[in-house]
């Protein structure tokens, strides 16, 4: 398909990207991730309404059953960023299982852009600080109680990838700690709070603020142009028996991917 080398090209900057920023190592013992693209919103949207009936309106999603992950998505100008969010859910998926719905989300939409490009995420920001502006405040204790997809506002999703970006940014706080706290989570779900921990490495409001300012003042001294905002609601991991079907015939395989 023509949007192939371009696909290939951003699951690569992916894998760059998580091990980069987030000392991230795929399960070597986890099945391949398999990614399908359709050929254009239509057929996307008929796939949906008749496999998936259950699901909202969206450009993708990942789907997993044990350890069968998958991707479906079709041919779009933003398909790398569909790709790269839900390739980050299936990857984290297969090494962590389920992730808190905040972190989950926010890792997405933290590994969504190619972080090797200029600006890449100074429109966040800008938002982020609009949001304030209008009387808004972060609460990760409220972001934390959120269980169901469906209960994600767009700023619940600033919200998530605004706290990633701290933890992953901070020099203080740094990707050693949230990379350890991962795997450490991986090993026993049951008994370790992550966001608990998270917050006692120092996740407070005040430093969340003042993070972001010191990131918007760092893009303004540089005297980069913002681009246009851009929000867009995602899904999580989905558990349906449904994914039985068959969707051969439907769509082409763009191939299985494993990262790193």
């Amino acid at each position: 398909m023509s949007d192939e080398p371009q696909a290939v090209d951003c699951l690569q900057a992916l894998e760059r990207d998580l091990k980069q920023h987030l000392d991230f190592r795929p399960n070597a013992h986890s099945d391949p991730v398999e990614i399908y693209v359709l050929d254009d919103r239509n057929a996307f949207e008929h796939f949906l309404k008749f496999y998936f009936p259950e699901l909202p309106p969206r450009r993708a999603f990942f789907l997993a059953q044990g350890q069968h992950r998958v991707v479906y998505t079709y041919s779009s100008p933003r398909l790398a960023e569909d790709l790269r969010h839900e390739a980050t859910h299936a990857l984290l998926h297969g090494s962590f299982g389920t992730l808190p719905l905040w972190l989950d989300e926010g890792l997405a939409e933290y590994f969504e852009t190619d972080l090797a490009a200029a600006d890449s995420e100074r429109e966040r920001i800008d938002h982020f600080l609009a949001d304030l502006k209008d009387g808004w405040a972060p609460d990760l204790a409220r972001l934390q109680t959120l269980s169901d997809i469906r209960q994600m506002t767009p700023r619940d999703y600033r919200e998530a990838w605004a706290w990633v970006h701290l933890f992953l940014s901070d020099s203080s706080s740094g990707k050693f700690p949230l990379s350890v706290t991962l795997v450490e989570y991986g090993a026993r779900p049951d008994r370790l709070k992550l966001s608990d921990r998270l917050v006692q490495s120092g996740a407070t409001k005040e430093r969340l603020l003042g993070h972001l300012r010191s990131c918007q003042s760092h893009f303004l001294a540089g005297g980069q142009p913002a681009g246009n905002p851009a929000v867009r609601l995602q899904d999580k991991t989905v558990d349906s028996s449904a994914s039985g079907a068959d969707p051969r015939g439907l769509l082409r395989r763009l191939r299985a991917w494993i990262g790193l």
